[in-house]
């Protein structure tokens, strides 16, 4: 007896974490939505069979997605709504347009009437009010809960204990229709390593010196320059600066902006601030730190794919529930 295969649309879909991670536990990935070019090149490339569409949310109906998949029953809706305006290291501006986008995607559930949705989102989204002071979060969850059909569960994970290496602090949203009997997957990992497995270093992952391009290392006028910021940083008592990685440990969070200069997680290899001792992670250790697969492939410069990159969800995290989601579908 064949087994049965489940659907999942993928909205603000970037470069296709969430959908890497279903689709490695078997799901079928309908369609890719967003407004990225460069990340909408990347989900086609990797998912050939799945459609996709490049469009504001904001203008998307659900019979558009209906016609575009030639009328699918929709197991799984994913997807992170831009997500600057929460972060704990942006502006957190209340009033951010950006911030508005997770009704686009309320309003895309509503109208799709899947099974289950995942909302994935910063931390920074649980503290973040509106300009009325209301927490976004009760909003959210009561727009979802307004739909009338689903059960909401919130989660707070660090995506290191799922056996990703890198420390990554998120939130899902995830609901479910009542009938559907849906478990959270269980840690896999942790810091200390007493009674799960340890977490996941980076002494695989990152490349021997010789084998790294020179534009990826640092200047001697940039070292310097963040010398001088360290130290003002620090008499001021603000500012992450600069972090250094340990190849037994895993990397600190892999953001959007690390195209700007790699600042929150950087190799060092010597105690000297020394042009050519320190440097930014390559496009493909970041690529393996978010636990994309090896043969993934990405489309567009080095700015673009470090944006995709920093954006997605780590499709190890998304495989884990992926596979929650089957068992509790199946």
């Amino acid at each position: 007896m064949k087994k049965k295969r489940f659907n999942v649309v993928d909205l603000f879909c970037g470069c296709s974490g969430l959908s890497t991670g279903f689709s490695n536990e078997s799901f079928n990935v309908l369609l890719g939505v967003d407004f990225f070019e460069s990340a909408l090149k990347t989900f086609k490339r990797n998912h050939r069979n799945s459609n996709i569409l490049n469009k504001n949310m904001r203008e998307v109906t659900g019979e558009e997605i209906k016609k575009i998949i030639g009328g699918e029953k929709i197991n799984v809706i994913v997807g992170g709504p831009p997500c600057q305006g929460f972060s704990m290291a942006g502006k957190r501006q209340p009033n951010d347009p950006r911030n508005s986008l997770f009704m686009e995607y309320v309003r895309l559930v509503g109208e799709l009437d899947p099974d289950f949705f995942i909302m994935e989102n910063v931390r920074g989204l649980l503290s973040m009010k509106n300009e009325k002071g209301e927490k976004v979060i009760d909003i959210i969850i009561n727009e979802f809960n307004k739909i009338g059909k689903y059960k909401i569960e919130l989660h707070k994970v660090n995506i290191a204990d799922y056996g990703v290496p890198q420390k990554r602090n998120r939130v899902f949203i995830i609901g479910h229709k009542q009938e559907y009997n849906f478990i959270f997957p269980e840690k896999t990992h942790s810091k200390t390593g007493i009674k799960l497995k340890k977490w996941i270093g980076l002494k695989n992952i990152l490349l021997q010196k010789n084998k790294v391009d020179k534009k990826y290392f640092y200047s001697q006028k940039l070292i310097d320059g963040f010398l001088r910021r360290e130290k003002i940083n620090k008499k001021r008592k603000m500012g992450f600066g600069w972090q250094f990685l340990k190849s037994d440990e895993p990397s600190y969070t892999i953001s959007a902006r690390y195209y700007k200069d790699g600042a929150e997680a950087l190799v060092k290899y010597n105690n000297l601030f020394r042009e050519g001792s320190i440097r930014r992670l390559t496009p493909k250790e970041c690529s393996l730190i978010q636990s994309f697969p090896k043969s993934f492939k990405f489309e567009g410069s080095d700015n673009e794919i470090y944006q995709q990159i920093g954006n997605a969800v780590p499709p190890k995290m998304s495989q884990a529930i992926a596979k929650s989601i089957k068992k509790a579908l199946s």
